[in-house]
């Protein structure tokens, strides 16, 4: 088992700009997912401090519960780096046509 609640999953919330949002009007959705997946993460991480790293350094088994809570911050971390990507993806498209790098 391994704590979750590491600096890499400290992702910074998305926050469109306007021009951002009048490109890809999508994003404004997508930032409230963000947010939304950000706070239940936290949420999650406050019900069950036995993921805590002071905790498993103790080497103290975290709970059934506290295992699903993990798993499904896993899960949330990747779905907002999904969100991250997509949205870089959605201001700078590539051009059709230059996908084949020789």
């Amino acid at each position: 088992m391994t704590a979750t609640w590491l600096p890499e999953h400290n992702q910074p919330l998305l926050r469109p700009t306007p021009n951002e949002l009048a490109i890809a009007p999508e994003l404004g959705v997508l930032a409230a997912l963000d947010a939304t997946l950000a706070t239940a993460a936290y949420q999650l991480m406050a019900e069950h401090p036995d993921l805590g790293l002071d905790s498993l350094a103790r080497g103290d088994l975290p709970s059934p519960e506290a295992c699903k809570a993990n798993h499904l911050c896993v899960h949330i971390h990747d779905l907002r780096a999904a969100i991250k990507d997509y949205r870089q993806s959605a201001l700078n498209p590539e051009p059709e046509g230059d996908y084949l790098h020789f």
